[in-house]
């Protein structure tokens, strides 16, 4: 296998932000750092896509103020985390408190993975390159944080991961065009993102076709306008078919697999249960797959699961996932895109229409799911 940007960083010791740097040869860089970077990059034999095969000597050129063809795409994540690892396809939870933000993006499994690939091969496709940055999400209003962006030369922003803090405070201050890649701010900017009610809706008429009528929801954290978004279409849908939405079948809490977990084990302990689960992401769909093992639940014999994302690990497990894909590829390269027609147009003004573009989910039917179980059967 190719190495990639993330395993030079690793061998290098630096973040992948700082190999975009050396890459594109922006922003401040130690003279160590860069050392560091091009022996990792010899040492592996590694050349950058789309450069020709050519390796780079010390950078691709001095692209700097209004001719910059440089844009970054920042990544937002919180602290603390989950490492997923499959074993005889169980799933094994490391909870960490302290996870090198490129972790959320590297790995094989993560959510974010094919989106920075996608809007990294779309911005090369039309002549820009780009650097990838990932911070805490409690930073992004950071003045020497904001500052390095200026100083990195570029034209444009792609702002991804999680919902950062103080978002519309970003917006507002920040003088570059931005477009915001699977985030929902509701305040002008641009935003690329999955048709999260379609895809709901998907979900629920399969469950509904095998059957189910006692359906509970794992909305996760409330507080991410996509996973209200998915809620409501479940509550609309339940509605429209005339069925009760029960609150003691709905979760509220975090997206670790670890809480779902424990919501869905102590759910399991009662008599009265739901025979299929929605999910606003594949996360709480885990857990409440190992919560149904540990309880002696048979999945999807007793208890229907459908996710949503769709992320790599929901089709190593037993019984593979089914679920909701997200075109996470397709997002990053229609944000890409997004974003090089308002560097046209220059940055959107406060109080725009809102811009908002969904790309179509698909229900992708894998073992999890199954007919409601007969009385008796």
């Amino acid at each position: 296998m190719k190495p990639s940007i993330y395993d030079i960083a690793k061998m290098a010791g630096v973040s992948t932000a700082t190999v975009s740097r050396v890459l594109n040869n922006t922003g401040q860089i130690s003279a160590g750092a860069r050392s560091a970077v091009l022996k990792a990059m010899r040492d592996a034999d590694y050349v950058p896509r789309g450069s020709g095969g050519v390796k780079p000597k010390r950078g691709f050129g001095d692209l700097s103020g209004k001719d910059s063809r440089i844009i970054e795409l920042v990544f937002c994540f919180s602290h603390g985390g989950e490492l997923l690892r499959i074993d005889d396809r169980n799933i094994e939870v490391e909870e960490v408190d302290e996870l090198p933000p490129e972790e959320f993006v590297s790995n094989d499994s993560s959510f974010y993975r094919p989106i920075s690939e996608g809007a990294i091969d779309e911005a090369r496709r039309f002549g820009y390159k780009t650097i990838m940055h990932c911070i805490r999400k409690d930073s992004l209003n950071d003045p020497a944080f904001m500052q390095s962006l200026y100083d990195d030369n570029i034209c444009g922003l792609l702002l991804a991961g999680e919902q950062p803090d103080g978002l519309s405070e970003f917006l507002r201050n920040f003088k570059l065009p931005v477009v915001l890649v699977d985030m929902m701010a509701g305040n002008g900017a641009v935003e690329v993102t999955s048709d999260n009610m379609e895809g709901i809706s998907q979900a629920f008429e399969h469950l509904y076709a095998l059957g189910h009528r006692k359906t509970g929801f794992m909305l996760g954290d409330e507080s991410l306008p996509a996973y209200r978004e998915r809620y409501l279409s479940f509550a609309y849908k339940m509605a429209e078919k005339g069925l009760k939405t029960r609150e003691d079948w709905i979760y509220r809490g975090s997206n670790h697999v670890v809480d779902s977990v424990q919501w869905g084990q102590k759910l399991f302990r009662k008599k009265d249960i739901p025979t299929a689960f929605l999910c606003t992401n594949d996360y709480c769909a885990l857990g409440l797959l190992r919560a149904a093992m540990n309880s002696g639940i048979k999945v999807p014999k007793d208890l229907s699961i459908v996710g949503f994302d769709d992320i790599e690990t929901s089709n190593l497990v037993t019984p593979p996932l089914t679920t909701v894909n997200v075109p996470k590829t397709e997002i990053g390269r229609c944000s890409a895109r997004e974003l090089i027609v308002s560097l046209k147009n220059g940055k959107r003004p406060l109080g725009s229409p809102q811009c908002r573009l969904r790309l179509s989910p698909t229900l992708v039917k894998r073992e999890s799911t199954a007919a409601v179980r007969k009385q008796g059967a």
